[in-house]
């Protein structure tokens, strides 16, 4: 890369001396100085995505509240969810990303995960406090991830880059300690062209597929509705590989 600029800089220096061909040569200078550019793109790209891969999937004992009783909990939430949301936002800044504040699960939502996929375990109820992060592309990414790990006790993590849900979906899922409350919070890292799929065209695709899998529970579905939840997962897993294969793009759309 280096070359290329010194190339495009000793011709840039032909092109300005008396009698030079202006035309061709700055033709040649604009070509070498894009090539170089987009090769500097693509390196960087690359190791961004590296990095990423590069971030292990784990779960420490640590990554439980130290509450066993529900009301205790909730009643510390909001002001963990404060906590947490001052660290997102400083995170946001440092990291170039976006972050968003969707406020404490709400107790009815809290109640009914404790007694559904918890079994009733008050010390796996790790969202109470939740806010996410979206950023434009991966560096940022990373970037925000080593920011928040600087700041806060990542307790555990799901890398869906490297292991993506079925339909495709990915994002970084982390469990943070919050160093005043003691507790435990989560947050979603997202790249912004899935994070849009997520909160707009598949958002109704999901409810659609939940209320499906809600009477498949009560009394198996009926050829037309396992017909329909086929296609409605198809239509998810495109939206979402589609975004994903537009980021992977996205050096080559560049140029």
């Amino acid at each position: 890369m280096f070359k290329l600029l010194q190339t495009a800089l000793v011709l840039f220096m032909v092109s300005r001396a008396p009698g030079a061909l202006a035309t061709p040569q700055t033709g040649a200078v604009t070509n070498l100085a894009t090539t170089a550019y987009v090769q500097a793109n693509s390196q960087r790209f690359y190791r961004d995505l590296k990095d990423l891969y590069a971030i292990d999937a784990k779960r420490n004992k640590r990554a439980k509240q130290g509450h066993t009783d529900f009301d205790t909990l909730y009643r510390q939430a909001n002001a963990a969810q404060f906590e947490l949301a001052q660290l997102t936002r400083h995170v946001a800044v440092i990291s170039d990303t976006d972050a968003v504040m969707p406020g404490i699960k709400s107790r009815d939502r809290a109640y009914a995960k404790l007694h559904g996929e918890l079994e009733g375990d008050v010390s796996r109820l790790t969202d109470l406090a939740r806010t996410s992060l979206v950023a434009n592309d991966i560096g940022s990414l990373v970037a925000a991830y080593e920011q928040l790990e600087a700041r806060a006790e990542v307790v555990a993590v799901k890398n869906r880059f490297k292991q993506p849900k079925a339909n495709g979906y990915r994002d970084l899922n982390l469990l943070v300690r919050l160093p005043k409350s003691d507790m435990v919070a989560e947050v979603q890292i997202h790249l912004a062209p899935i994070a849009e799929i997520k909160n707009g065209p598949e958002h109704d695709i999901y409810e659609q597929i939940q209320e499906l899998e809600r009477r498949a529970k009560l009394q198996p579905l009926s050829e037309l509705e396992s017909a329909r939840m086929a296609r409605l997962s198809q239509q998810s897993t495109d939206l979402y590989i589609g975004a994903w294969h537009q980021i992977l793009s996205g050096v080559r759309q560049s140029a």
